[in-house]
């Protein structure tokens, strides 16, 4: 279990998905469930997300949204 195994993409569309579905759970349980990885790495891959500025939030990183570099990198078919 490593954060270097969930890629920041995967943090966006978990971010997205919530935003799309309107859905009550975390984020990080959704991304935990989605790669198998436990919640507090998954916590550590969204906080790297965070510090490269594809997320902000202002309260609570759970309650997160994407930024415009963060859609550039989700919308980048590399």
């Amino acid at each position: 279990m490593a954060r270097k195994d969930i890629s920041d993409k995967e943090v966006i569309e978990v971010y997205l998905l919530i935003e799309k579905e309107n859905l009550k759970e975390e984020p990080y349980e959704i991304l935990s469930r989605l790669t198998g990885q436990a919640k507090k790495v998954c916590y550590r891959a969204m906080e790297r997300a965070f510090e490269r500025e594809y997320l902000e939030y202002g309260v609570s990183l759970r309650c997160a949204w994407v930024t415009n570099k963060g859609m550039e990198l989700y919308n980048n078919k590399k």
